[in-house]
């Protein structure tokens, strides 16, 4: 099933204006954007998690309540502005959901670890997890509701679908494109000129030579 990508946008509303933070996951990589929110500061915004499968889960995660299933935030979400970030490791569910609280109105905050290097000639879409140690160069663009791995590193030039999920350790050469839901696994090598198409998944440690193609 064709799942749409979203634009590449990044957050409408400017932290200096305080918005109140949702994550949508309660699991591992929940836990892991909650852990870039607040090193970059933001755990007073954080309100908590939502997740689907909360009647089943602890009542918090590090002191954050979990508040009810995605259909809850959704209902808050028609009146109240929250930014959200959508922590599920599923590139498609990801989408999927990201989509339709889009599609409500709903608006996304990034998760931008202090201690990750993104040139400002670079842009992050909304919704993003960027962990401690990625590297993303200049005249990069790295798609909405994407994740960048500790020390991953994005070069110069290249373009990242929507809802990419690059492992930890994973290089992706100068001008390369990654598709939309794709996946680099951990340590990979994605040569100069790459295209990994949409979908694709470069296992652990597996390399893919300039101006090839998966």
């Amino acid at each position: 099933m064709s799942i749409p990508q979203p634009e590449v946008e990044v957050e409408r509303i400017a932290f200096d204006d305080e918005p109140r933070i949702a994550i949508v996951g309660a699991g591992g990589y929940g836990r892991v954007a909650l852990e870039v929110l607040i090193s970059a500061g933001f755990e007073n915004w954080v309100l908590g998690f939502y997740d689907d499968a909360h009647k089943a889960l602890a009542e918090k995660v590090r002191g954050f309540p979990i508040l009810g299933d995605v259909a809850m935030l959704k209902s808050m979400l028609s009146v109240e502005t929250v930014q959200v970030i959508v922590a599920i490791t599923d590139n498609q569910d990801r989408l999927r959901i990201a989509n339709s609280i889009r599609g409500l109105g709903g608006q996304f905050a990034r998760a931008l670890h202090p201690a990750a290097s993104i040139s400002e000639e670079a842009v992050v879409g909304d919704g993003s997890v960027v962990a401690a140690g990625a590297v993303v160069h200049p005249n990069t663009t790295v798609g909405s509701h994407c994740y960048l791995g500790p020390n991953s590193v994005v070069d110069r030039d290249v373009q990242v679908g929507a809802g990419a999920w690059i492992s930890s350790g994973a290089v992706v050469g100068p001008g390369s494109r990654v598709g939309a839901r794709a996946v680099l696994g951990q340590n990979t090598s994605v040569g100069r000129k790459v295209v990994v198409r949409d979908d694709r998944e470069v296992g652990d440690l597996e390399a893919v030579p300039p101006g090839g193609e998966v």
